[in-house]
């Protein structure tokens, strides 16, 4: 067999066989909306009752679990991102609003609406 075949081969078993305990991070998008954030996260194929998002002062995290379909027979290629576990952390550069923060997902998109708390910093006040 060719060298290079064999390595492919060896590398797709590799990958194959850890499908389900390799972490994937997926994309995001943030847009800063005055008042708000909104942050969208992409997790196509991912089922809606798997995915965790936790708000934190200055961050989110959104973690899922990978989806179990059968297909019948043994993969020959699994790249989707529905079969891997899922984690992201993002780091912002304001505080949240806990308590208000919002998610929808539809059509393989997070969504994640959170009010801004302010800016972390020093305040000089007037003395009444």
């Amino acid at each position: 067999m060719d060298p290079v075949k064999k390595l492919e081969e060896g590398l797709k078993e590799l990958y194959d066989s850890n499908a389900g305990k390799v972490e994937r991070q997926p994309d995001v998008d943030i847009y800063d909306l005055g008042e708000n954030l909104v942050i969208y996260v992409d997790l196509p194929g991912v089922r809606k009752d798997s995915i965790k998002v936790r708000v934190y002062d200055r961050s989110v995290e959104v973690v899922a679990s990978p989806a179990q379909y059968e297909g019948g027979g043994k993969p020959l290629r699994r790249e989707r991102i529905s079969n891997f576990p899922v984690a992201r952390k993002i780091e912002l550069p304001f505080r949240l609003r806990v308590d208000s923060a919002k998610a929808i997902y539809r059509d393989g998109v997070l969504q994640i609406v959170i009010a801004k708390a302010g800016e972390y910093g020093v305040a000089e006040l007037k003395i009444d």
